[in-house]
């Protein structure tokens, strides 16, 4: 199977995931449905997963995003970024899963493969930035699960903690390509949306 933005072949053993089980409380408002160049954030975010994954789910209780080629998948423990993730990996046929979430401004589809390249002796690839992680711009592998499932069983949703109980793969900043800043940056309140359509108005 080809995909149409390019002649690489759809890749089959990970599946993409569309991270929608936020509140968007900051927000104010459904961040899936912000427009940003006449498109939604969430459309934006799940052409791009299609044009590199044979398969690509969303996680989060989102039946109003969800169709027959990209089905919901509801948090079997509602609430956090851990969740989400958890669920993810539980319902995908595959070892692996590329979480993004659907806040995007600008998905690229460059950085998502040279992250790709990165998942070998590891059970997750994460970019590292002065700013901090991005967990939810990342690779996880099953092997994730069972530690996912006793902190999530316990209560405990602090996703960082989870990243000191298996093999983490950092990319730090200065191994990212060209571009990483304007790729994850993401939209969460009113301002941040104001301060884009500010800097990309013509």
């Amino acid at each position: 199977m080809q995909n149409s933005h390019n002649d690489s072949p759809l890749i089959t053993d990970v599946t993409g995931v569309i991270l929608a089980g936020g509140r968007s409380t900051r927000m104010g408002r459904d961040k899936a449905t912000l427009m940003v160049d006449g498109r939604t954030l969430f459309a934006r975010t799940r052409e791009m997963l299609c044009g590199i994954f044979a398969r690509v789910i969303i996680s989060g209780d989102r039946p109003d995003l969800a169709t027959a080629e990209v089905p919901c998948v509801p948090d079997i423990y509602p609430g956090s970024a851990l969740g989400g993730l958890h669920s993810a990996l539980q319902a995908a046929s595959t070892a692996w899963i590329f979480a993004v979430p659907c806040d995007l401004a600008h998905p690229d589809a460059g950085l998502v493969r040279f992250l790709l390249n990165h998942r070998h002796d590891c059970d997750l690839v994460v970019p590292r930035t002065a700013e901090g992680l991005e967990p939810v711009f990342a690779l996880y592998h099953k092997n994730c699960l069972p530690r996912m499932e006793e902190m999530l069983a316990r209560g405990d949703f602090r996703i960082y903690d989870f990243y000191r109980q298996v093999r983490a793969c950092y990319i730090d900043a200065h191994e990212l390509p060209a571009g990483w800043r304007r790729a994850l940056l993401n939209l969460n309140t009113p301002e941040d949306v104001r301060r884009l359509e500010k800097k990309e108005a013509p």
